[in-house]
Formats: structure tokens, sequence, C-alpha cells
């Protein structure tokens, strides 16, 4: 279910055309606003799901918007909210959206929508985190902004609950079995090369992390990082790594994987599956 929501959430199908066009989906459709979403769902569903719904929709916005370091830049209020559609069973969810019979959500970037229906198995966990960071990162990086695939996946992967057992933990395991992918073999893997999902997502994750976690760093440096990102455009020549080694020092994809090997070999297993969360309260 994960891999359904990841390979394919960032996509819209010529099926919700009428959802691009900033219109309801044909149906009839409850609505519940809160500060950054507004839920539209089908009335049959409990309210108190909804309610519920809404609250863990907020509750990781401010999470993961803390976590990027992008807490000071309010996205998604009153008409700007990201709308999030809840269908009452898979059926209707993917007729309603055309996406294959085992997706559990879909994402517009542009459009800043999201689509998943009742009861949705590791929706909370995962998919919504996953899926809200991709938001997210691209609404203050610019959809436009040219990044490899596996930062996009790595930002949205890191964010989910759980994520360092889930990723980095599988990504020192496949540096022992030597099943790790180099970040310079990494580069040139688009959605459609994703062969091997259970060895590009962890490790796209772990570099993340990694990012995310250095301590020579801090986490001002992650902010710094995505704010260059975001500026590459108007600077003639600059490219995600020329931006990588202002912020972080770090030159290329060569570099990057030696300091993320050192990093992984520095963590225990015992000590990764004690903090489980990075210093985030989930």
């Amino acid at each position: 279910m994960l891999i359904s929501a990841v390979l394919f959430g960032s996509f819209s199908c010529p099926s919700e055309a009428k959802m691009l066009t900033g219109s309801l989906p044909e149906g009839e459709w409850a609505e519940h606003k809160s500060t950054h979403f507004i839920i539209y769902y089908y009335p049959s569903i409990d309210e108190d799901y909804i309610k519920e719904f809404s609250g863990k929709c907020e509750e990781y916005y401010e999470k993961i918007t803390e976590r990027l370091g992008f807490k000071r830049v309010d996205f998604w209020l009153w008409e700007d909210r990201a709308k999030v559609f809840v269908y009452k069973d898979r059926e209707g969810y993917l007729m309603g959206t055309g996406r294959s019979a085992w997706s559990g959500a879909s994402v517009s970037l542009k459009e800043k929508y999201m689509n998943t229906f009742y009861f949705e198995e590791d929706f909370f966990d995962v998919i919504l985190p996953h899926e809200l960071a991709h938001i997210i990162l691209r609404e203050f990086i610019g959809i436009k902004t040219v990044v490899p695939l596996w930062f996009d996946e790595g930002v949205a992967g890191a964010n989910e609950k759980d994520s360092l057992v889930r990723y980095l933990m599988v990504a020192k395991r496949m540096v022992a079995r030597e099943e790790f992918i180099p970040i310079n073999n990494l580069e040139s893997i688009s959605y459609s090369k994703v062969m091997v999902p259970r060895v590009f997502y962890p490790t796209a994750a772990a570099i993340v992390i990694f990012l995310f976690e250095n301590k020579k760093w801090g986490g001002e440096k992650f902010f710094e990082f995505c704010s260059g990102l975001r500026e590459m455009k108007k600077i003639r020549g600059d490219t995600f790594y020329k931006v990588m080694r202002k912020v972080y020092g770090i030159a290329d994809a060569e570099q990057l994987n030696t300091e993320l090997l050192k990093y992984l070999e520095g963590q225990k297993y015992e000590d990764i599956a004690a903090k489980q969360n990075f210093d985030v309260n989930w």
C-alpha cells in the first residue's frame, strides 16, 4: 500500500480533470473546514471520523513544517487551504480518480489536493504524512524546481511516523548486506525506473534523515538548503549540488555518499529503535 501511494501519489490523471479546475468531483459531498484544510467527504461517513481525520491532518501539518524548518512560513490559510477528498469506500475512490486497483491515496502537488477513502489502511501513520510532506516541500521550493527524485521521496519518507525504524535501520542493514545503492546510481532514477522500491525508498529517506540528524549542521541548515533550492532559478548556473556545497560543504553525489556511509556506520541498531521518531514528539 505504501508503494502505491509513493510511486503514483504526485501525478494527476485524466479522470480527475474536473478536480483540477477547482470544482468538486461528481456526487454529493459534505464539507469540514479547519485552519489549513478543507475536508470534502461523503455524507454517509461518520462525522466523528471526519473530525479525527481533520485533526490528524492539522497535527501532521504542524509536525512536518516543524521538522522541515518551514514553521515560520504559514502556508494554506483561508482560501488557500489544501483540499482532501475522502471517498466512502475503495470502489468509489478508484472510480472517482481512475487510479490503479492497489492505490491507497493520490495527490496533485500543483492543485494542492489529496484523494483517499474511509479507513484506508495505514493512512494516518504512513500515507498522510508522506503525501503532506510532498505537497509542503513543493509549496516551499516550487513545483518546477529541479531536484533528484531521491530528494523528493526522501523528504516524504523521512516524515512518516517511525521513519527511523522503517528506513534508516533498513538502509544500515542494506549496507551490511551489500544491497545499498550508491547515491551516484540514484541520480538517474525516475518514477518509471524505480525497479527495486524496497532498496530505493529506504536509501532516499536515509539520505534526508542524515541531513536532518547530523549534529554538526543543526536543523537550520535544512531550511537554508531548501531556501537555496527555491532561489536556484534566479541564480544562473545554480544546481542542486552547488546549493548543497554552499550549505553543507558537500560538492557532489560521491561525497554525499561517503558522508552518508560514515553516518550509517556510526548508528547502532538499538539506538535507532529506541529513538524511532527524531526529536519530534509524534
